[in-house]
């Protein structure tokens, strides 16, 4: 049944793409046998390497203050769109002759050639039709982790697999002057642990307190996000509404916001202090404002009873979570600069939970505060800290310090990327209680990384965790040995 249901989904959000597009080339009354358009050649997504913005925006140091501040809140108004009931100023033509890399990434240096390249074209033509034609930007890849475990718990395995299916759709829908930009997110997930049960993951079968592989999943099919969002004020001030990510507005660090590319452990984007929210998707409301040259403000409040697996049926139970987040962008060094102070409370906490989405209708009441900081120094080298405390009872750490470093362009490879981190965590009470045999006490974590760009669809990443003073077993360090590889469509 759970590949049946793979299966179909597969077929479905790309049925769903190949329709949205051949209606639009119908539309556009233009053979295939020309190549698309040029008018609209400048157009790029977002390259996620966490470092430099994304490749629609200007370079940092030219940026003015507002748009450094856009940048920082996450704002989702790229600067060179067509919405999507504008008339198009182009014809679109495919040429299944033209060789394209993935879709918004700016040109690639791999060390091979793709042999998907060939097969993908159809896949990326239409990528670029719906750009074109619907306005929608889209991001289509696979994620495939392999972890080895140095110890795991009696009755647990050490080796597995976990892999992931992201199908993302941006489409702007009008952009209004004087007020601003109109748009829908989609994104839908399909996950599936290989070699062990569904419900398997590396810190549960080794006692460890750390999440070890953010991509971890139950065998499912999630529809993350789906969300509107209504600029006003010129984009000023953007109003957005549905399901959403909380951690997209708060303690977001760029350097390690991306499983799929840069950092397994989960405690390095986002903060444990914040949890149950910074790791789901859930319905809620969110106001982002601009106040002034290089100060963004975030604020939202969601429904933690809903989850990624399901839709809105648990919004009347009562659970939430709130925040506000407050950040500087500066022009420091003429490089990224980000710093932010988050505050949080909630009503839900470890015992308001019994299981993947099952609410238990307890409700426990905690306060958090963080602190983030993320500056880049020369072409090369990004740095970050954060750090969150909260209250005693309710989320699953009292504190937590993180720090690390991301070098892009390691020996001269400009899509390579090399980062590592160490975090420190204090688990709160109620949570270390909660594991057998466990006492309360700290722990920390060691994850180092190195993405390879073999191709313009291929990505290697060796990746190696130690995680020390786990809170079951032996108390020996547990050492996770990891292989990540993605493909982009």
């Amino acid at each position: 049944m759970l590949k049946l249901q793979s299966a179909y989904f597969v077929w479905i959000a790309f049925s769903v793409t190949s329709f949205i597009s051949s209606n639009a080339l119908a539309q556009s009354q233009v053979g295939p046998a020309l190549q698309r358009s040029r008018v609209v050649e400048d157009y790029t997504l977002p390259d996620h390497t966490g470092l430099k913005p994304p490749v629609f925006y200007e370079p940092w140091d030219i940026m003015n203050g507002i748009r450094r501040a856009e940048f920082g809140a996450d704002l989702l108004s790229p600067k060179t769109f067509l919405p999507l009931f504008d008339p198009r100023p182009m014809e679109t033509q495919i040429d299944f002759n033209m060789v394209d890399n993935p879709f918004g990434f700016t040109p690639l240096n791999p060390i091979f050639q793709g042999p998907l390249e060939v097969p993908l074209r159809p896949i990326r033509a239409l990528e670029h039709l719906l750009y074109e034609q619907c306005s929608t930007m889209s991001n289509i890849y696979y994620t495939l982790v392999l972890q080895s475990l140095s110890r795991t718990l009696p009755g647990e395995g050490n080796l597995a697999g976990v892999g992931r299916l992201d199908v993302n759709f941006l489409t702007v829908l009008a952009k209004t002057p004087g007020l601003g930009t109109s748009a829908v997110q989609i994104l839908f997930r399909q996950h599936n642990v290989i070699g062990q049960p569904s419900n398997w993951t590396p810190g549960g079968a080794s006692g460890s307190y750390f999440f070890m592989d953010s991509l971890q999943n139950e065998n499912n099919t999630t529809l993350n996000i789906v969300s509107f969002q209504q600029g006003l004020l010129d984009d000023r001030v953007v109003l957005s509404v549905g399901k959403m990510h909380p951690n997209q507005f708060f303690m977001l660090n760029f350097y390690a916001n991306d499983e799929s590319r840069q950092f397994l452990n989960g405690s390095f984007d986002g903060n444990s202090v914040f949890q149950p929210a910074q790791g789901t998707y859930s319905p809620g409301f969110a106001a982002q404002m601009i106040p002034c040259d290089d100060i963004y403000v975030n604020a939202a409040i969601f429904d933690l009873a809903d989850y990624p697996g399901n839709s809105f049926q648990n919004i009347n139970t009562g659970l939430y979570w709130a925040g506000v987040e407050v950040g500087w962008t500066p022009n420091w060094l003429g490089t990224f600069s980000r710093y932010n102070v988050t505050f949080g409370t909630t009503n839900a906490g470890n015992q308001s939970y019994s299981g993947y989405g099952d609410v238990t209708g307890i409700k426990q009441n905690n306060s958090m505060i963080g602190f983030l900081g993320q500056q880049q120094i020369g072409d090369w080298l990004g740095v970050f800290a954060e750090y969150g405390l909260g209250e005693s009872t309710g989320v699953v750490a009292q504190q937590e310090l993180s720090v690390g470093v991301s070098l892009v362009r390691p020996f001269g490879r400009p899509d390579d990327d090399f980062g590592i981190a160490f975090a420190w965590t204090k688990p709160n009470n109620n949570y270390g209680n909660e594991i057998p045999g466990s006492e309360p006490q700290s722990a920390s974590v060691l994850e180092t990384f190195y993405r390879l760009q073999l191709t313009n669809s291929l990505q290697l990443s060796p990746d190696l965790q130690v995680s020390f003073d786990p809170a079951s077993g032996d108390g020996s360090p547990v050492v996770a040995l990891g292989l990540r590889l993605k493909m982009q469509f």
